[in-house]
């Protein structure tokens, strides 16, 4: 009897073998991201996000025994060294990085909002200021000289230098 037989796809699993799956599967996930690096799992951006979704998503089928426990594995293995791979690319290439990351978007500068990226970003004016009471704890542009919506989707803001 080999660990498909016993860990294969079934209708009912008992509380003993979910357990023991999810043990499993805990040790495994740990070797990975130890493998793939934390990377992964410190930015948020969408790119990374990604990675955690699909990986809850195939290991999760492994556990509760939707689908074979290595079939799961061997998913789950096969999702991080593609993303490892991409991080590495768009590390040497640009446009991989662009493509797979995305980019920054300038919202404010020069005294002016930028309506076009404002637009693009699907991010308004109150959204700004909102941001920038929660970040800077200010309530005026007085003291920003540009604001920027990141890779990550979150909203920056750099000070304007004093003296």
């Amino acid at each position: 009897m080999d660990l498909t037989q016993i860990w294969g796809i079934k209708e009912e699993i008992s509380l003993g073998e979910t357990v023991a799956r999810a043990a499993v599967m805990f040790i495994l996930m740990i070797i990975m991201i130890r493998l793939s690096g934390m990377r992964s799992f410190g930015k948020g951006d969408v790119f990374d996000n990604i990675l955690t979704i699909l990986l809850g998503a195939v290991l999760a089928r492994g556990i509760v025994g939707a689908t074979p426990f290595l079939s799961a594995v061997a998913g789950g293995v096969t999702i991080m060294v593609i993303h490892n791979i991409l991080s590495n690319l768009s590390f040497w290439y640009k446009w991989i990085g662009r493509v797979v990351k995305g980019k920054s978007f300038i919202l404010y500068g020069n005294g002016q909002f930028n309506r076009k990226n404002m637009r693009r970003t699907n991010i308004t004016e109150h959204d700004i200021l909102e941001q920038l009471r929660l970040s800077l704890h200010i309530n005026s542009l007085e003291e920003v000289e540009e604001i920027y919506f990141e890779r990550t989707g979150r909203v920056s803001f750099v000070k304007k230098r004093t003296g």
